[in-house]
C-alpha cells in the first residue's frame, strides 16, 4: 500500500492521526508504536483485502496545498465564568462552544486522561465528562476509534470535535468531507511529544506516590505556562513548562514527533472550522481585553464556525490577524527541531531507564542550542508568513506607501489605524528613518531594510505601490536628502499629510 511506501520514504510524512485505522473495513490496521514512542500504522497481510481505502483516506497522502484567499476573521475573547477560566488553558472558548454543543442533545469529543494519566481522545455527553477535555494535553493523544464514534453519531446529534491541525484534518478526510451537524475545532500545535516518553515520566514520579491530578497550563498564579501535578500524599510538581523535566524537552522541540517538522496543516492548509489559542501579548494589541485569567485566540474559517462562534456568550473583541499571528508562529510555521533531537531519542532507544536520560538532557546547558532553535523557527515564520500573504496582497488594485517619522508604540499604532480607516482593499508600507530605507508592512509585521532609492525602486514594483503619502513636514535626518530625491523619480503620484496633533 502507499501508505507504506510513505513511512519507509520519509517516516516524517505520518502524523500519525489513525485516519487508515479508522477508515479500514478489516480492522487490518494497528497503530504501534515505534522505538520513539509515536504510533504508525502497521498493515496486517492476512487481513488486508487491499481496497485501497487506507490510502484514499490518509491525508498526507492526498495533500492538496491551499493559499489564503483572506485573512480569516481573528478575535480576543474570554469566557465571564470565574470556574471555568481557571480550569482552561486561555479563556475557555472550548468550554463555551461545548455547552451549545451538550445543551443541544449533542457530543463532544477531545484529548483527555485515562485512569493511568496516559491521553487518549474520549467523548463527553454532558458537563461533568467536559471537566476531563478542558485544558492543553502537551502529549500526542491516542486516537483509537473515535473517527468511527464521530460518524456514528453524526447520524443524529451535532458533534464538537476538538484536535490538533493534523487530527482534524484526518477526522475530514476520514468523513469524505464536511457534515453539517459538525464543528472541528483545532488548536494552535506547537507539536506533538512522545507519547512514550510522557508515561515513562509519570511513571517514574508516580511510583511512590499516587497522582491525583495533572494540569499542564496551572492557573494558581495566573495565566500562563505552568505545569502542576497533585499527589495523594500532598505532595506536587508546581514549574514552568520550561523548569520541568517532561515539558522542558517539548518547551525545546526535542521530543517532539518527526512530522511536527515538515507539518502540513498550519495555516492555510488546516481543515477545521475554528483555530483556538492564547491571545499572547493582548496588552500591547487590546489592553481592554486583559484578564489574568487567561484570554483566548479565536480564528475563524468558515461561516459555520463564524456561526457557532457568534452563538457564545462571551467577552469578545475583533483584532489584526498579525497581532496574534505573530505570537503564536506555530499556527502558520512548522517547528524546527532541536538539534539534539536524534541523539536524544537514539539514547533513549539504547536504556532501559528513560528517566535517566531525560535527566542527562535536562542538566545540560543549551542555551547557544536553545537560541539557534529559536532563530531557525523566527526565520521560517517570517518565509511563511511572506509566502502566506503574497497571494493577499495581489489582490488589491494597488497598496500604498506611507513615508513617516519614525514613532514607538501607541503613536506608531494611531498612524497605522489612521490609514487603515481610510483606506480600503489597499496593503499599507511605512517607510520610516532608522539605519537606512526601512519598509515596515502593517498586515505582516514583516521589515525590510533597503540599501538605496534602486533597491526602494524595486521594492515597491514587487509589492505592487501605486500611490505615497508623505508626512508633512518630514525628518528624516540624513536619510531626507535620499529619500527626497528618490520622491522627485519615482513616477508615482504624491500626497501630502499632516497627523493631527
Amino acid at each position: 500500500m502507499k501508505i507504506e511506501e510513505m513511512i519507509t520514504a520519509d517516516r516524517a510524512d505520518c502524523s500519525g492521526c489513525a485516519a487508515c485505522a479508522n477508515i479500514c473495513p478489516k480492522n487490518a490496521i494497528e497503530m504501534v508504536r515505534d522505538a520513539e514512542g509515536f504510533a504508525y500504522p502497521k498493515i496486517n497481510p492476512e487481513l488486508c483485502i487491499r481496497c485501497g481505502r487506507c490510502d484514499a483516506t490518509c491525508p498526507a497522502l492526498n495533500f492538496q496545498e491551499k493559499k489564503a484567499s483572506a485573512l480569516p476573521l481573528t478575535f480576543a475573547a474570554t469566557y465571564d465564568d470565574d470556574k471555568i477560566l481557571r480550569h482552561s488553558s486561555s479563556g475557555g472558548i472550548f468550554s463555551a462552544l461545548s455547552e451549545i454543543i451538550l445543551n443541544d442533545g449533542g457530543i463532544v469529543f477531545g484529548a483527555g486522561f485515562d485512569k493511568n494519566w496516559r491521553v487518549v481522545h474520549t467523548a463527553a455527553k454532558n458537563f461533568d465528562e467536559l471537566e476531563n477535555l478542558r485544558g492543553s494535553k502537551y502529549v500526542q493523544s491516542q486516537i483509537g476509534d473515535v473517527y468511527r464514534q464521530v460518524r456514528s453519531a453524526l447520524k443524529s446529534q451535532k458533534v464538537l470535535f476538538s484536535g490538533t491541525p493534523c487530527q482534524c484534518a484526518g477526522l475530514k478526510n476520514f468523513l469524505g468531507g464536511d457534515h453539517e451537524n459538525l464543528l472541528t475545532v483545532e488548536i494552535i500545535c506547537h507539536g506533538s511529544p512522545s507519547p512514550a516518553l510522557w508515561e515513562k515520566y509519570i511513571d517514574e514520579i508516580g511510583y511512590a506516590h499516587d497522582i491525583t491530578h495533572v494540569n499542564f497550563r496551572s492557573k494558581r498564579k495566573g495565566w500562563g505556562a505552568v505545569i502542576n501535578i497533585n499527589f495523594a500524599d500532598q505532595g506536587q510538581e508546581f514549574r514552568s513548562l520550561s523548569d520541568n523535566l517532561y515539558t522542558s524537552f517539548f518547551m525545546k522541540n526535542v521530543s517532539l514527533r518527526p512530522s511536527c517538522s515538515s507539518c502540513k496543516f498550519r495555516f492555510p492548509n488546516g481543515q477545521a472550522d475554528l483555530t483556538l489559542g492564547d491571545a499572547w501579548g493582548i496588552k500591547n494589541f487590546a489592553p481592554e481585553m486583559y484578564d489574568r485569567r487567561g484570554v483566548s485566540a479565536v480564528f475563524v474559517h468558515t461561516d459555520k464556525g463564524k456561526k457557532f462562534f457568534e452563538q457564545t456568550s462571551l467577552k469578545v473583541k475583533q483584532v489584526k490577524f498579525v497581532d496574534v499571528a505573530k505570537r503564536n508562529k506555530f499556527f502558520i510555521s512548522p517547528t524546527a527541531a532541536d538539534s539534539r533531537r536524534k541523539k536524544f531519542f537514539n539514547d533513549l532507544a539504547e536504556n532501559d531507564d528513560w528517566f535517566a536520560v531525560m535527566q542527562k538532557y535536562y542538566a545540560q546547558d543549551d542555551a547557544e542550542i536553545r537560541k539557534a532553535t529559536a532563530k531557525k523557527n523566527r526565520v521560517a515564520f517570517i518565509r511563511k508568513l511572506r509566502a502566506v500573504l503574497a497571494p493577499l496582497r495581489q489582490n488589491f488594485a494597488q497598496n500604498l506607501l506611507v513615508v513617516s517619522s519614525l514613532r514607538e508604540g501607541a503613536e506608531q499604532k494611531n498612524l497605522e489605524s489612521f490609514f487603515e480607516q481610510n483606506t480600503q482593499d489597499c496593503g499599507l508600507y511605512f517607510l520610516q528613518p532608522k539605519d537606512a530605507f526601512v519598509c515596515a508592512e502593517n498586515f505582516s509585521g514583516v521589515v525590510t531594510d533597503l540599501k538605496d532609492g534602486a533597491a526602494l525602486t524595486d521594492f515597491v514594483k514587487q509589492y505592487n505601490i501605486g500611490g505615497v503619502c508623505v508626512e508633512k513636514p518630514l525628518n528624516f535626518g540624513e536619510s531626507f536628502s535620499a529619500i527626497v530625491e528618490w520622491l522627485k523619480t519615482c513616477g508615482l503620484p504624491v500626497k501630502l499629510f499632516a497627523p493631527k496633533k
